[in-house]
């Protein structure tokens, strides 16, 4: 069998994150391998859409906001 993981359970749609620097993200999309977000200032989505993958190490420093 492949080594293949499915994240989609470690990020959920329109979730919000926290990153270690502060900056509040909400995740649009949380497909098998990538995860795309925006940064929200505001209460708005600002700047353009990040796309990181499940195993990066910016994807693992990110904490769910309730």
């Amino acid at each position: 069998m492949a080594n293949n993981v499915m994240v989609q359970h470690l990020f959920k749609l329109n979730g919000f994150y926290k990153a270690p620097d502060g900056k509040m993200y909400k995740v649009v999309v949380s497909d098998v391998f990538n995860i795309r977000l925006f940064e929200i200032v505001g209460g708005n989505m600002v700047g353009p859409m990040i796309k990181i993958r499940y195993d990066d190490d910016f994807a693992k420093s990110l904490v769910e906001v309730e």
